[in-house]
């Protein structure tokens, strides 16, 4: 469901499950051995979703059983996310359709974000399903939305178009979707070309607040990271 593919010092990340590519525990779990393994064997990571979606979000069967192991996975999709927007290497989100929930999230945890000129929706249903955003989810949100956009997109589950999307801070820019590959491409190489010591330690101390708030929120999920 979550394959890694390295080539030229960047390594492809694709979620693929042949529907919505949604994010269960196991889907969570290969993602951070994934990005482990990126960080050891890469310089750059491209996320992309197969089909025509990016990612849906949580497993929405898994969220309605509730108890044990909707806990569970939401512990690990945290983790997830919080490895993601630590992750040291430059990372880049290829958005090829829909990126709802926690598909949302990847992409403002990413550092480049590039999406398609189609018809899809982006953006956070968590008040719309009843869903609360805790501290974790918050402290991305406040962190990576641009600020006149919180109460419509957080607050009031207003989906986003891809034009919108960009509005809001979701995406950073359009492309048509023969092209999508190419340009996360070309600008992970572009990317390459800085110190990349210094790219992850000043991803770091940028990141350092929303992190710290991060980290709390895991361990009262009793996540040590």
């Amino acid at each position: 469901m979550v394959s890694l593919n390295i080539k030229d010092d960047i390594a492809y990340i694709e979620m693929n499950d042949g529907k919505a590519n949604v994010i269960s525990q196991q889907t969570a779990n290969d993602f951070i051995s994934l990005l482990d393994q990126a960080e050891r064997e890469a310089k750059a990571t491209v996320i992309q979703g197969g089909g025509d979606k990016f990612c849906a979000g949580f497993d929405l069967s898994v969220i309605k059983l509730g108890g044990e192991a909707q806990m569970q996975m939401i512990t690990a999709g945290f983790h997830f996310l919080y490895r993601l927007f630590a992750h040291p290497q430059p990372v880049i989100s290829a958005c090829n359709g829909h990126a709802i929930g926690l598909g949302a999230f990847i992409l403002m945890c990413s550092d480049s974000r590039i999406g398609v000129k189609n018809d899809y929706k982006v953006g956070l249903p968590e008040t719309a399903v009843g869903i609360p955003f805790t501290p974790f989810l918050v402290a991305i949100v406040r962190d990576t939305l641009n600020r006149q956009f919180i109460n419509s997109t957080a607050l009031q589950s207003q989906m986003c178009t891809p034009e919108s999307a960009i509005n809001a801070g979701f995406l950073d820019a359009l492309v048509e979707s023969e092209q999508l590959a190419a340009t996360a491409q070309a600008g992970a190489k572009q990317l390459l070309q800085l110190p990349l010591d210094q790219y992850g330690k000043n991803k770091l101390e940028l990141r350092q607040e929303p992190l710290e708030k991060m980290r709390h929120a895991l361990k009262a999920m009793g996540v040590e990271v």
